[in-house]
């Protein structure tokens, strides 16, 4: 989640009828997970969305019922209406269901029902790389047939499935709204714990309280031995007592220590200590140090589930990777175009870094980045600004709000002039064609192209790759 608006989610008056849920905004990434989720347990589920598009094609295919645009009509026969943050109280299916006197639930209460029932549940969270961590979560132990919801797909596959009977669930806990804290599951995962989501939180302090709440209701936590915001999560977790701390990372005291992860062409092979004293190492398909330390973490999540060190070592060389997480999307002429989510300071910086390591020390990296969410701009933009330095290039779109803001006005121009007094060449461009012929006139054999932020730069890479729309593909 990039940018929310403040919310007061408030819970259900009892347990949720799930047999027939409608989700306003059904093709959103964590609406779309509980959907298919809900659809592959037999529930008859329908949504609305003002674009569909791809989403909207692997929930019908799941057996959803789809419709673009909200209307009140869309609500007919359901047993729910599930809603986001980013809904507005004036969506009129959310007006209609509330006249109709049919429950209107939140997404997050939905996952805490979910969470509550399964046998055994884990719920990822952290400020960067839940997604990542949770899919690879979920191939570790695919042995298990688990059952999972994901802010983000596989590559290859959707981002939600009903498991096969051996009743444990893997989700991702969204903190952007705070309702990761209504989750109660088994097993916490805590990833890091940054200064993120200034719609709602305060600062760092804010959000470690938060995935402090979340921590100290579950049984066992997981989490990082080296982020600064998670060690305070732990901290506080342990002088609260009553749940069992289990730590990864390249901290020496680390439950399960990261001894190694070298890089090689688009991939890293990763080495751990387990707490057995046994060696176990494994191939991660994408780049960069985040995605290495993601499946460390799914692997120690896994060793308190109690899985044997092959089987998950196993599991995990089979994952093929997240879709826009540093997805190797195709090399023209010497040419590799990558795909990225990264949005925060430090996302931005570590896929920069990851980027440079896919150029082997003799290309450019060359990065097209959209800006999204005014306040998180407002708040983070000089540090963006700071990270996006370490590109050679950079080809910034046009600021995309998220969620309407009554607040002070921020422009990409604004962002230009701060990215080039950090030291960076800036191309502005108006739209994704500029920003394709813009990247085309730049690239040379040997670089290394990024299409980075989480709005329309999605789509950026498929042109550059295409070669009847002149960029990359026809240099």
């Amino acid at each position: 989640m990039v940018e929310t608006r403040y919310v007061e989610i408030q819970a259900p008056d009892g347990p949720l009828d799930l047999s027939r849920p409608h989700f306003v905004g059904i093709c959103g990434a964590g609406m779309s997970a509980l959907a298919l989720l809900l659809a592959g347990r037999g529930a008859q589920v329908s949504g609305s969305d003002m674009k569909t598009g791809e989403a909207a094609a692997g929930l019908e295919t799941a057996g959803c019922r789809v419709r673009t645009g909200h209307d009140a009509a869309n609500i007919a026969g359901a047993s729910v209406v599930v809603w986001s943050s980013v809904i507005d109280a004036a969506n009129p299916e959310i007006v209609a269901a509330r006249a109709a006197g049919v429950p209107v639930a939140h997404r997050s209460h939905v996952l805490a029902q979910l969470v509550a029932g399964a046998e055994r549940s884990v719920v990822v969270a952290g400020t960067h790389g839940k997604s990542t961590a949770t899919a690879m979560l979920a191939a570790a132990v695919g042995h298990l047939g688990p059952s999972w919801a994901a802010g983000a797909a596989p590559v290859g596959g959707v981002n939600g499935h009903a498991g096969s009977g051996s009743g444990l669930l893997i989700a991702e806990g969204d903190e952007s709204d705070r309702s990761v804290a209504l989750y109660r599951p088994d097993v916490a995962v805590v990833l890091n714990a940054d200064d993120d989501h200034p719609e709602t939180f305060a600062g760092r302090a804010d959000v470690v309280g938060t995935l402090v709440d979340f921590a100290v209701r579950a049984g066992t936590l997981v989490v990082s031995a080296d982020d600064i915001g998670a060690r305070q999560v732990t901290s506080r977790v342990r002088r609260h007592g009553g749940t069992r701390v289990f730590t990864y990372g390249e901290s020496s005291g680390a439950d399960v220590r990261l001894l190694s992860a070298v890089p090689a062409a688009g991939d890293s092979t990763v080495s751990v200590l387990d707490p057995d004293g046994g060696r176990v190492s494994w191939t991660v398909p994408t780049p960069g140090r985040p995605a290495a330390l993601a499946s460390v973490a799914a692997y120690a999540a896994g060793r308190v589930l109690g899985e044997e060190p092959q089987l998950l070592a196993a599991g995990l060389s089979g994952f093929a990777g997240v879709r826009r997480r540093m997805q190797i999307l195709g090399t023209v002429n010497r040419v590799r175009v990558v795909d990225s989510f990264a949005h925060h300071p430090a996302a931005i910086g570590a896929d920069i870094a990851a980027a440079r390591e896919l150029a082997g020390g003799h290309g450019r990296v060359l990065v097209a980045f959209e800006p999204c969410g005014g306040t998180r701009v407002r708040v983070l933009g000089a540090r963006m600004c700071a990270a996006l330095a370490a590109a050679d290039e950079v080809v910034l779109l046009p600021l995309r709000d998220a969620v309407p803001s009554s607040a002070v006005e921020v422009s990409a121009e604004g962002i230009e002039r701060a990215a080039e007094a950090a030291g960076v060449r800036v191309h502005a461009a108006c739209g994704l064609d500029r920003a394709a012929g813009t990247l085309a006139d730049l690239a040379r054999p040997g670089d290394v192209v990024v299409t980075m932020g989480v709005g329309e730069v999605a789509g950026l890479g498929a042109l550059l790759l295409e070669p009847s729309a002149r960029p990359v593909a026809a240099l």
